[in-house]
């Protein structure tokens, strides 16, 4: 299976606000074929917990992206203090080529974090068995 992970990200500042309070993720089909199923996993992790702390998962959803140059986007909420995103499609086989990603975290007014600004280079590409 083909995961794109957005690492752990920190979301707390020093004075324990939330960086971000969501992240807007954008997930766009570059090709005329349809991608199903895509399943979008976010998981809080617990940045300051001892190694190997377990993440936990508070949002799940699965789609398709049936439109050549389709898009699909989601208003994430962030507000634990780090996060994982993976975007993943256990049945498409040439998800890895089809896709595109963009996340960007928002503050407490809906403006734009530049820390939290992923562009499809800054994703992560995992294969499992």
């Amino acid at each position: 299976m083909a995961i794109y992970s957005l690492g752990p990200v920190v979301n707390l500042n020093p004075d324990l606000t939330f960086h971000s309070r969501s992240v807007e993720l954008r997930i766009s089909n570059t090709t005329a074929a349809r991608l199903e199923p895509i399943v979008v996993n976010v998981y809080s992790n617990v940045a300051a917990g001892p190694e190997g702390s377990p993440a936990v998962l508070y949002f799940t959803t699965t789609f398709a992206i049936a439109a050549a140059d389709g898009v699909v986007t989601f208003n994430i909420p962030t507000t634990v203090q780090s996060f994982i995103i993976t975007v993943s499609s256990p049945a498409a086989a040439t998800f890895i080529n089809d896709i595109s990603i963009y996340a960007a975290g928002r503050d407490a007014a809906g403006l734009l974090v530049p820390d939290h600004a992923f562009p499809f280079g800054d994703w992560n590409f995992v294969t499992t068995p």
